[in-house]
């Protein structure tokens, strides 16, 4: 046995045993350590590489603008607000690439639940909020299952078991899968009714009335007004107590 397993034969037996293992445990312990250690180790390698092309997008953002970000608050993990980065001077996906330090940062994830309006996380109902287990993704874990005749209430479900059920392969699979779409030039479809809010998919069916969706992006204003001053007082606290000390 020990001469086999000092053969070359033997050396890659345990190669590939050890490299299941490793697997292994990479699969079992995904959802807990290892996603946001992939997220933040890729989102690195990809700033690294794309420097060059994020530096001229920076440059020419504060030249046509006068600020190189601009911010989009959503729901993220938890229910928090979060703000994705887009370069203010970029149109289209490409202003979107800022988002890879929002991965980095751990605001989004490679892969994820679709990022939600504010506005839309006042109609919600509590069986609904499993979905927040999850981080928003650059890539929504729906164009594994999702299809063009998706509705919102079967996105959150599938949101919600995606939250409790993450593993490697699947992550994997969707990011692989959403190349192919990109190369193929396809949209979507995919995210079925959920491409539009929430409130529009509600609106359409005739389940709540203009009014309502009013008083939800009104109570979205409210939100980030007041998450706006809780940061602003906690800041001039911290540097209220830095000048006494």
């Amino acid at each position: 046995m020990s001469e086999f397993l000092q053969s070359p034969a033997g050396r890659a037996v345990i190669g590939i045993v050890i490299a299941l293992l490793a697997v292994l445990i990479i699969e079992l312990n995904y959802r807990w350590f290892f996603k946001r250690a992939f997220d933040a180790l890729f989102a690195l390698i990809a700033i690294i590489v794309m420097s060059p092309v994020l530096i001229a997008f920076a440059i020419v953002s504060g030249y046509r603008n006068g600020t190189v970000l601009e911010k989009t608050s959503v729901l993220g993990k938890r229910g928090k607000i979060i703000f994705l980065s887009a370069f203010s001077g970029i149109n289209g996906r490409a202003g979107r690439l800022a988002r890879i330090f929002d991965v980095f940062c751990g605001r989004l994830s490679f892969v994820g639940v679709r990022p939600l309006a504010l506005s839309d996380g006042a109609l919600l109902s509590d069986e609904d909020m499993g979905r927040f287990a999850a981080r928003p993704g650059l890539i929504c874990h729906l164009i594994l299952s999702g299809n063009e005749n998706l509705t919102y209430e079967q996105a959150f479900r599938l949101d919600s078991r995606y939250a409790r059920r993450c593993d490697l392969f699947k992550d994997i699979f969707a990011v692989v899968k959403r190349g192919v779409f990109a190369l193929r030039g396809e949209g979507k479809s995919f995210l079925g009714e959920t491409v539009n809010t929430y409130g529009e998919a509600l609106l359409a069916r005739g389940e709540i009335t203009r009014e309502d969706i009013d008083r939800a992006e009104q109570a979205a204003l409210e939100a980030v007004e007041n998450d706006e001053k809780r940061k602003s007082f906690s800041k001039e606290k911290f540097n209220g107590t830095d000048i006494q000390r």
